[in-house]
């Protein structure tokens, strides 16, 4: 629960809004695996959101107390693919194709500075993420 707890929180922290897309308990013998999918989006501005999609598997685990602290053991992967949608809301995929040439013209020559930003932004995110996490779980 402390570790995803500390998850969300580092999502609060970032203003991203997290959706729990999957919660998967298997059981056997005394043994558990969970299974669970988020996907974190937030949006920048009117044309970019950034989607964290987080899978985070714990097989073979089970609970025990340590020093009169609950403990899991068990096998723990974590995936963290991000992505960036551009126009979100398909405000531009509406209009002609003659206006979608000038976004693309746009992107490609005007906004670039402007889309490296939100682009090197969110891959430091991404990897301050993976980091809070190795620090977590002291790996």
């Amino acid at each position: 629960k402390e570790f995803f707890s500390e998850l969300k929180g580092f999502f609060k922290r970032n203003d991203y809004d997290i959706n729990e897309k999957l919660y998967e308990t298997k059981g056997k013998g005394d043994l558990t695996n969970i299974k669970i999918k988020w996907e974190a989006d937030r949006k920048v501005d009117d044309y970019n959101k950034c989607i964290v999609k987080m899978t985070i598997d714990l097989s073979d685990s089970k609970e025990g107390i340590v020093d009169g602290v609950k403990v899991v053991d068990g096998k723990l992967k974590v995936t963290i693919n991000g992505e960036i949608d551009r126009d979100y809301d398909e405000k531009w995929k509406k209009y002609t194709a003659y206006r979608r040439f000038i976004r693309g013209v746009y992107d490609k020559y005007v906004g670039e500075a402007k889309i490296n930003k939100v682009d090197d932004g969110f891959k430091s995110l991404i990897e301050t993420l993976r980091r809070e996490i190795k620090d977590y779980l002291g790996s």
